[in-house]
């Protein structure tokens, strides 16, 4: 019995070194950096901020850590508080709104891979032209929002959520004229849209005062625009693009598209280590109530991951 204990705690010994000794080396990888502000920081949720950072860092083997700064925080300080939290970082993922904030750091740093997301922009623009303006854009690692897809998913959530052979999807937009919200999101919404069976009518809006109740629809999408809609508790299921903590809005929202810097990192720091300077990033899709989508819809989204 004696000699059995023995080897027991021996066994449990060898798991507690091996353990600490990854912990040691995780620690001393250097950190991935996610520069955000304080009104940011209350949408996302601080809770939720510390999940996804275990989550990355689960992921991508190294530690993940937020910058918060002050909303009036000048383009000049961002970069002494990056410091401030590692002089040596592997990399730092800078929204669209630093991306002044980003040069000055690159200036400074030019070891330091700087990652700028652009979010969902038009695909023929280039946000970052005049912001980075003064330094070369292959200086940085620029990734904007898989809009294509993301739109394509969300017509069919939407189709999948409105369960009916016939039926409207009432979709608000933002109002970008002759851009890709304008044109191309459309065309990729209506295709996943009609890769369903069912016989859907989908009619877009760029604001809630050209929506009527007579029309009745089966599911709604607000996309930049239509929040006002959150407030009639229609219980009509709803997608919503969005950075928001899910535990801030209403039941009747069923699916937000996140595209947010939590949400896209894993993909960015993967892209970046591979040298592609410039790409397109899947946003990650969060179902509130699994229980009112259909299960080929879920497993489809599960192989995308």
């Amino acid at each position: 019995m004696k000699k059995k204990n023995k080897i027991i705690l021996i066994s449990i010994a060898a798991v507690f070194l091996i353990v600490a000794a990854l912990f040691i080396i995780f620690n001393s990888r250097s950190p991935v950096i996610i520069v955000t502000e304080q009104s940011f920081v209350g949408l996302y949720g601080e809770n939720r901020i510390r999940t996804e950072s275990l989550r990355i860092s689960l992921t991508l083997l190294r530690p993940v850590k937020t910058v918060i700064v002050a909303n009036d925080a000048g383009d000049d300080i961002v970069p002494f508080a990056i410091t401030e939290v590692s002089s040596g970082p592997f990399c730092v993922l800078f929204p669209l709104r630093f991306a002044r904030s980003a040069r000055y750091y690159r200036e400074q740093n030019p070891e330091i891979d700087v990652i700028v997301l652009e979010g969902r922009y038009p695909a023929d623009s280039n946000p970052t032209a005049g912001i980075l303006q003064g330094s070369s854009q292959d200086d940085y690692f620029i990734y904007k929002t898989d809009i294509s897809s993301e739109f394509f998913l969300a017509g069919m959530a939407a189709a999948a959520l409105a369960g009916e052979t016939e039926g409207n999807i009432a979709v608000f937009l933002e109002s970008r004229q002759n851009s890709f919200f304008g044109v191309q999101a459309r065309e990729a919404f209506l295709e996943g849209v009609n890769s369903s069976e069912n016989s859907l009518k989908t009619s877009f809006f760029t604001s809630f005062s050209e929506y009527s109740d007579s029309l009745e629809p089966s599911c709604v999408v607000l996309i930049g625009s239509g929040s006002e809609f959150l407030d009639k508790k229609a219980e009509i299921p709803v997608i919503l693009f969005s950075w928001v903590n899910p535990s801030y809005v209403p039941a009747d929202v069923v699916i937000i598209v996140d595209d947010s810097p939590w949400a896209q990192a894993v993909r960015a720091v993967e892209l970046a280590a591979s040298g592609t300077t410039k790409g397109e990033i899947r946003s990650k899709i969060h179902f509130l109530d699994k229980k009112r989508v259909n299960k080929e819809f879920l497993r489809f989204i599960r192989f995308l991951r």
